[in-house]
């Protein structure tokens, strides 16, 4: 049995990403291919199946970067309210699907590996604890396995804030990774230059 076999995948890429000044960042080129589709195309190869996108801001285009991927598309018509809402949206999908097991992605951290999400579905396989992170040097991070039981409480969050606001209650599970690039996020313009080839030249704004 493959590692991630049963284990449903979300891509969060709905956003606005107000911080990269009129771009939005999951259609921003990296390594050949746009931010939101390496990060489905890694949950894809990863094993986990089926793969949900949830686009909200430029919600065509962001379908349109992944089209040639075997992803189901998840519209959220409230991504202006913050992360909460795609949160909401997918695990009300999990739900319908009966999956045991959900990895949740970020659609703007290009260097998750396929290892690391089978990593934390071996991880998931023995232990009962229903959340389970990444810890890189000391600090956790993403992505972030969900179990079935977590998912009716998804749907109860509020406001910009994903799984984390349950960690206090439910303590994740730590799968240590030491590979510290798998944290990075492109956030900024910042960011991109740092990470991405593509980014070396000027982040431009939607004005220029």
């Amino acid at each position: 049995m493959k590692p991630c076999e049963g284990t449903a995948g979300v891509v969060l890429a709905a956003g606005g990403a107000r911080r990269m000044r009129g771009r939005l960042k999951q259609l921003l080129p990296c390594g050949g291919e746009t931010l939101v589709h390496r990060a489905a195309r890694v949950a894809l190869e990863a094993g986990l199946a089926p793969v949900e996108v949830v686009v909200g801001a430029q919600a065509e285009a962001v379908a349109a970067a992944v089209a040639d991927l075997p992803v189901r598309i998840l519209l959220n018509p409230l991504w202006e309210s913050g992360q909460s809402a795609s949160v909401r949206l997918a695990a009300k999908a999990l739900q319908g699907m009966g999956v045991p097991a959900a990895v949740f992605l970020l659609g703007d951290q290009p260097f998750i590996p396929a290892a690391l999400i089978q990593a934390l579905c071996r991880a998931a396989a023995t232990t009962d604890v229903p959340i389970l992170t990444p810890v890189i040097e000391g600090q956790r991070a993403n992505p972030v396995l969900l179990k079935a039981q977590i998912f009716p409480l998804l749907e109860t969050l509020q406001g910009d804030t994903g799984a984390r606001a349950l960690f206090e209650r439910f303590p994740p599970a730590a799968v240590k990774w030491s590979d510290p690039q798998a944290r990075a996020a492109i956030d900024t313009p910042e960011d991109y230059r740092r990470w991405c080839p593509e980014g070396q030249g000027r982040v431009t704004s939607a004005a220029d």
